[in-house]
């Protein structure tokens, strides 16, 4: 696991946030996740709400990205170790904050951040920042 580096975590509040995750076929499947939480220093949590293909996704090898982008900034965090969870203070705080925004919470998915790396517009793309 590594640190999620400061300019990651600054732009998270209004970044559009992408995750992708890969069938056990080798199927790549993005889609549009808004709930992403920063849970400590190296996790990283995301609220199934409708999640069909990635929850089957995760379920089957625990993997997955989250791309997060703010004009230029972007930044790809590498995710292993998915875990689902239906109880608990991760899942109660993601079931609250989008039932702010009238949308259902059926569990959280907790991942371990891997690797960081910066893919914003730029010369540094394409780095490994963590």
């Amino acid at each position: 696991m590594v640190a999620i580096p400061k300019c990651v975590i600054d732009i998270v509040p209004e970044a559009v946030k992408i995750m992708e995750s890969v069938s056990v076929s080798g199927q790549p499947h993005a889609i549009v996740c808004g709930s992403i939480g920063i849970i400590g220093e190296s996790k990283v949590a995301v609220g199934e709400v409708l999640m069909k293909r990635t929850k089957e996704n995760l379920a089957a090898n625990g993997k997955a990205s989250i791309l997060i982008t703010a004009g230029p900034k972007s930044f790809e965090l590498i995710l292993e170790n998915a875990k689902r969870e239906d109880s608990g203070p991760v899942f109660e705080g993601l079931k609250a904050k989008l039932a702010e925004m009238k949308l259902p919470c059926f569990a959280a998915w907790t991942f371990d951040v891997k690797e960081v790396w910066d893919e914003s517009a730029g010369p540094s793309a394409g780095t490994k920042i963590a």
